[in-house]
């Protein structure tokens, strides 16, 4: 907008979806927990995402945005979280994307995000955005607002330094919260009381009126023999813990480490391991089993489940990345495929991840992850 009409640091940005296939864990596991990463929207179509206008300000110490906005865009990013094909932690984490009312691209709400650096490392974030659950399966130029149900508003703080050239060690910490007004259903009554997995019924109203959570998270590089040279190993952890219960789950803690250049003449490549731990509600868990007992099978979901995710990253050629990956679920729950008499047993997943870079791959700089 600067060259456009002498507006400085103002910018309109625009991202169209397109997306294919299904999702392994909707279709197959029947998992809360994500196997695939990149899936996102089970409505193959054309998909109007992105749309908003971007003003920097104070030295672009100010960056404000308004439009079309993904909520999941600004918060819970670590910059280690997209080495695994495994969606528990890709962009953000998995209790981020399905539990707290965040709108994700291409399912863009309205919304406007404000983002202030007090000091060259930290930042504090916040916005409001649209709880609208009818954009998911538009084409995403329907702009009315009378099927909203809510707003959602989160807030982050942050100190990080993921500049490799300034300094040797590259860390971020993240801490932040959330709060949606949209509606919530209770996951085991119905509106008589009863349970609705044997019984039937509409869900009952839960009895928390919002949404809400807490996060912390962060990421640190702990070992880099050369600060010239790409050789390092990362370490990520975090925690979300919902302070509702009428979800399918509350509670994600994770950890591990990104190994990157773990063979001298594969300085391109990466290895991540990954761990992390989902707590079910006690209502989904009631819920679960009875839909079992129904089809006429027994046994209850463990509230605990943990994933375990290897994926090794190799760079086959400018732009061009292989991901082979191996999953092993403990105590999986079968929530997205909840009548069945089967009792899920551990999950073992082999999966084969390729990522292409087109611009990249065409000569064009690659884009870098801002904080």
């Amino acid at each position: 907008m600067g060259k456009l009409v002498g507006l400085d640091g103002g910018s309109f940005h625009i991202t169209e979806y397109r997306d294919y296939g299904n999702s392994f864990n909707q279709d197959v596991s029947g998992t809360f927990t994500k196997q695939q990463y990149i899936y996102k929207n089970p409505f193959p179509q054309w998909h109007l995402g992105l749309f908003a206008y971007e003003q920097k300000l104070l030295n672009e110490r100010l960056d404000i945005l308004i439009g079309r906005l993904g909520t999941t865009t600004f918060y819970g990013h670590l910059t280690t979280n997209c080495h695994f094909v495994s969606g528990n932690l890709c962009g953000e984490p998995r209790i981020i994307v399905s539990e707290a009312g965040f709108s994700l691209l291409p399912s863009a709400t309205w919304g406007t995000n404000i983002k202030f650096r007090p000091t060259a490392h930290t930042y504090v974030e916040t916005g409001i955005f649209e709880v609208n659950p009818t954009t998911s399966a538009s084409n995403g130029v329907h702009f009315s607002t009378a099927d909203a149900t809510g707003y959602t508003v989160p807030v982050e703080l942050a100190w990080t330094n993921t500049d490799a050239t300034a300094t040797r060690y590259p860390f971020e910490l993240k801490t932040g919260a959330y709060v949606s007004t949209a509606p919530l259903t209770d996951p085991y009554f119905n509106t008589l009381g009863l349970s609705r997995a044997l019984h039937g019924g509409t869900a009952r109203k839960a009895d928390e009126p919002d949404r809400k959570g807490v996060y912390v998270m962060g990421d640190r590089a702990i070992w880099r023999p050369d600060p010239s040279g790409r050789e390092s190993i990362s370490v990520f952890a975090g925690a979300v813990q919902q302070l509702e219960a009428a979800e399918i789950a509350r509670q994600q803690i994770y950890t591990g480490f990104i190994w990157t250049a773990p063979f001298k003449h594969r300085l391109q490549d990466t290895l991540g391991v990954s761990v992390s731990e989902f707590a079910l509600t006690p209502g989904e868990q009631a819920y679960l089993r009875d839909a079992r007992l129904k089809a006429g099978g027994t046994g209850s979901n463990a509230i605990h489940q943990i994933d375990y995710d290897v994926t090794y990253t190799w760079h086959v050629a400018r732009g061009v990345e292989l991901m082979p990956s191996i999953q092993y679920l403990m105590h999986p729950d079968n929530s997205t495929i909840p009548n069945t008499r089967v009792l899920p047993k551990n999950l073992l997943v082999w999966a084969l991840g390729l990522r292409m870079d087109l611009g990249y791959i065409a000569g064009f700089p690659k884009t870098q992850s801002s904080d």
